[in-house]
């Protein structure tokens, strides 16, 4: 790594930091206020809506965010031309969910997704005016700024759906929620730019952009697209109150895995990309990145799956109960893609983006396949046709990573399995824990259970992956040398 490159790091970690734990305790807070005051049938109308929006934002998006991030320049004339295509694009988007909607309110014979579809619509156009600052500043990691703007964001959004929420305001608590928290986030950022992009358009330059972020958006459609399309799915074969129990879920550990993954995805591609240019080697800062989310992942979310039958209803009702299996599933599969998180950013920082769209199509066949099977089955069957398509990430995942970053598997894997040891313990630990309190209260039980795993973790962690940690302390020894100096 370059001093640069180091000094940069140095400067974005307290505030990746900072950010991954303030996600997390407001992500949490959402949880809990939507939990206690909307019904399950809410949060799945709300859902829909955003659903719908979010997909018409992958597509009208068209990977330009991330271009800009691995372009190899980001002149006046390039972030110009991105942020007045993303306008026009924006406001298409919008026009687009106020012609759908009333279909949309027939097709799940609910009559307020009109106004619910047509308003959230707006989003698209908040996207359209973050997406050029938030691209210059992960470029540059500015983590200082995107940390204040993620905080408010996200403490506004929860205050937003408090406040409807108590009110009685249904479904428009959560869509008030993210648009207003969006209109801050874009208010901060705007005031962080040196330089206000123009409405200037230069066909060739976007052009450029869309040769990257075409092949980017196609990805993000297919596979982001693919949840929004798999929570319609659930919504029009199972009903609202199904989809209010399935989105509660899915928020909850993506929330969780946020608190992991969020930053070091984030700025993954902005530092691969700013090593290949370099011309410097990726691989074991790779390896060493995807041991460590593989032991946080596997304390957090083997946690989490352990322990969910107990959580859940106590902490937030039993009018929740439904979802707990759902979590169990969804934390399972977090944990096992969480630790092929890096895959995806290192190839993109290759050149290699085109290599992600086949598989991202194989997945979205096999999960769209999933719900129209198990469109007469239990909620728990639909989770795990959700999770099917996962058969497919972890093969294709270390293939590319050894074709196109040239990391062996043999590496790949022993920079998994390893951590998995500790696991291993954590797991026997709660479960004897559990079996033990069987028929002492919920609360006893859950405390116990989370004691033990922490304990075990804490334990076994540093004694199966010693190598690591030093390597992660000497690393960061070395950052704070050059971060000093520079």
């Amino acid at each position: 790594m370059s001093k640069r490159l180091e000094s940069r790091v140095m400067r974005a970690a307290p505030w990746a930091v900072a950010e991954a734990v303030s996600n997390a305790l407001s992500g949490v807070a959402s949880i809990f206020v939507a939990g206690w005051l909307l019904a399950p049938a809410d949060i799945g109308r709300a859902g829909i809506a955003i659903g719908l929006v979010m997909l018409l934002g992958l597509a009208t998006g068209l990977g330009i965010q991330e271009s800009l991030i691995r372009h190899r320049s980001v002149h006046a004339s390039v972030t110009d031309t991105a942020f007045t295509g993303l306008m026009v694009l924006g406001v298409a988007g919008v026009a687009v969910c106020w012609l759908i909607a009333a279909p949309v309110g027939w097709l799940f014979d609910d009559p307020t997704q009109f106004l619910l579809l047509g308003v959230t619509g707006f989003l698209l156009l908040l996207n359209a005016v973050m997406a050029v600052p938030t691209a210059l500043l992960t470029r540059k990691m500015r983590a200082n700024v995107l940390t204040r703007r993620m905080m408010l964001s996200r403490i506004s959004q929860v205050v937003v759906i408090g406040v409807l929420g108590w009110l009685g305001a249904g479904a428009w608590a959560m869509v008030g929620g993210v648009l207003i928290s969006n209109a801050l986030s874009a208010l901060v950022l705007w005031r962080a730019m040196p330089r206000v992009p123009r409405l200037r358009f230069d066909w060739g330059e976007f052009r450029s952009l869309a040769s990257f972020g075409g092949s980017m958006s196609i990805e993000q459609l297919l596979w982001q697209g693919t949840t929004r399309i798999f929570a319609l799915q659930v919504g029009y074969f199972h009903g609202a109150v199904a989809l209010g129990y399935f989105q509660f879920a899915q928020r909850l550990v993506e929330e969780v895995g946020n608190l992991i993954q969020g930053n070091i995805v984030r700025f993954g591609l902005s530092f691969f990309a700013d090593l290949d240019r370099n011309d410097r080697d990726a691989n074991r800062a790779f390896l060493t990145a995807t041991s460590l989310l593989t032991v946080a992942g596997g304390v957090v979310f083997i946690g989490l799956t352990l322990v969910a039958d107990d959580l859940v209803p106590l902490v937030f009702g039993r009018q929740w109960q439904p979802a707990a299996p759902l979590i169990q599933i969804f934390a399972a599969t977090w944990f096992f893609l969480l630790s092929r998180a890096l895959a995806g950013p290192l190839l993109r920082a290759k050149g290699h983006q085109n290599v992600i769209v086949p598989y991202a199509l194989v997945a979205c066949v096999i999960t769209l396949a999933s719900g129209f099977i198990t469109a007469e089955q239990a909620l728990v069957v639909v989770g795990l046709g959700w999770a099917a398509r996962n058969l497919v990430s972890l093969p294709w995942s270390f293939l590319m990573v050894s074709r196109y970053a040239r990391i062996p598997v043999r590496a790949q894997l022993r920079s998994i399995v390893r951590p998995l040891a500790p696991m291993v313990a954590m797991t026997a630990a709660v479960l004897l824990a559990r079996y033990l309190l069987a028929d002492a209260p919920a609360g006893l039980r859950l405390v116990t259970a989370i004691l033990a795993g922490v304990v075990t973790a804490a334990v076994t962690v540093p004694l199966f992956n010693w190598r690591m940690i030093r390597g992660l302390r000497e690393t960061v020894g070395r950052m704070r040398v050059g971060g000093t100096g520079a």
